[in-house]
């Protein structure tokens, strides 16, 4: 018998909706995801667990993405991040790059690219 482990996302996005879509999305992928809609439980849940990938969204009611990766990276300078967000001005790319992420996805959500994108980051063989 083979015991797998699924390897576990956190994702950060002030929208319900797309929460679920992503947790549906990253769940058939093969991942177990959880899911939180502010900076403040972002990173409660970031400090008290073991993740493998961070999946961020910028604009919250309690702050910014850019402020819970600042702090993520105050305890976890290693594991990957990737912002999911419907700002696409070429300034909020640079920042982003610059804070050290691995990849900028753009909303409207495109479940391949998320999914892809993410496996690969991880090292990942997922078929599509």
């Amino acid at each position: 018998m083979v015991l797998t482990v699924k390897k576990r996302i956190l994702c950060v996005d002030d929208s319900q909706d797309n929460c679920e879509l992503l947790s549906f999305i990253l769940n058939d992928a093969g991942y177990e995801i959880e899911t939180v809609q502010s900076v403040t439980d972002g990173l409660r849940v970031a400090q008290s667990g073991e993740f493998n990938l961070y999946l961020i969204d910028l604009y919250f009611w309690d702050g910014t993405g850019f402020e819970l990766i600042e702090r993520i990276r105050a305890f976890d300078q290693l594991t990957p991040i990737v912002v999911c967000s419907g700002d696409v001005r070429d300034s909020v790319h640079e920042e982003v790059m610059r804070v050290g992420v691995q990849a900028f996805l753009t909303k409207p959500i495109d479940p391949d690219q998320v999914a892809r994108t993410i496996a690969e980051i991880l090292g990942d063989d997922l078929q599509f």
